[in-house]
């Protein structure tokens, strides 16, 4: 008997530890047999790009549960169950790194994701919840509500584990466990991002550029690796800028996944609607200036 909870969080900004929303749907034997969604106090601030992606504001939550209140009816409703979430290993650092700010005790907690699972079960040309919905032609309604997308995640469970023995059999090879999570991708991240903020130039700076004396972000995925476009920037006499909250007068956008704006671009796009002045750079537009200031 195939038995699992499928969940989804929404978040107030980029940090893991700022849930605003939970669902999450049981399935026991192949059927959604009970669902549960709350909204979340974060006790932070929102971004406005998280604001357009769920459309939750501050002034919804006002009310709302702490997750220290909601996490005791979390673990009632998922008891010893695994658990699912579509890209888990956003949903389980959001619930990892909450946990780690409020003090509370990391739980065993055996999860799985529908992203990996699908990518080792089927072939399509995207893994995203919203294209696997097609894929299997459910209708859906409602993406980036944490409960829809609950269900949405727990469905495509259902359709890949055909491809299964059963649940244990997939998970004898492919489970996960909350306790097991470290900080080590926060760590390596927070590593690489101080080895780009410690680039040196490698050149005379040209003052022609327009770079020179400019604080330039970058988002996305571009021609050259990163480490090769701040080069380039501090070469210029440019200024890299990885916070982009910070001001900022360039803006270079590469390719996303699923071809959406990134959390980055959404708040430089905000920036620019309420005044600032502030230059967008598409790959292109990149390129061309790289050819022309060789």
């Amino acid at each position: 008997m195939n038995a699992f909870v499928a969940l989804d969080f929404e978040t107030a900004n980029s940090s893991f530890a700022s849930p605003c929303s939970i669902g999450m749907v049981k399935i026991i034997d192949n059927m959604m047999v009970e669902e549960f969604y709350t909204m979340i106090n974060p006790k932070t601030h929102f971004s406005p790009s998280n604001i357009a992606i769920h459309h939750i504001k501050p002034s919804d939550v006002t009310n709302a549960p702490t997750f220290n209140e909601v996490w005791p009816h979390m673990l009632d409703f998922i008891g010893d169950l695994p658990v699912v979430a579509h890209n888990a290993q956003f949903d389980m650092n959001v619930i990892y790194q909450t946990l780690k700010k409020n003090n509370i005790e990391i739980p065993t907690l055996k999860y799985f994701c529908t992203r990996i699972m699908a990518r080792k079960t089927i072939s399509t040309y995207s893994y995203s919840l919203k294209n696997l919905m097609n894929y299997y032609h459910i209708d859906f309604h409602g993406h980036h509500h944490a409960l829809n997308d609950a269900k949405a995640c727990a469905m495509i469970a259902v359709r890949l584990l055909k491809s299964y023995d059963s649940l244990d059999d997939y998970l004898k090879h492919n489970k996960k466990y909350l306790s097991n999570m470290k900080n080590n991708a926060t760590q390596t991240r927070n590593k690489y991002i101080r080895d780009l903020m410690q680039i040196q130039p490698e050149t005379n700076a040209n003052p022609d550029h327009p770079f020179y004396q400019k604080k330039i972000g970058i988002s996305g995925t571009l021609h050259l690796p990163r480490k090769k476009i701040v080069q380039y920037i501090v070469n210029q006499g440019g200024t890299y800028i990885e916070d982009v909250n910070e001001p900022i007068d360039y803006f270079i956008h590469g390719k996303q996944k699923e071809d959406k704006a990134s959390k980055k671009e959404g708040i430089i796009r905000n920036k620019i609607a309420l005044g600032s002045d502030i230059t967008l750079i598409n790959e292109e537009k990149l390129k061309a200036m790289m050819m022309f200031f060789n």
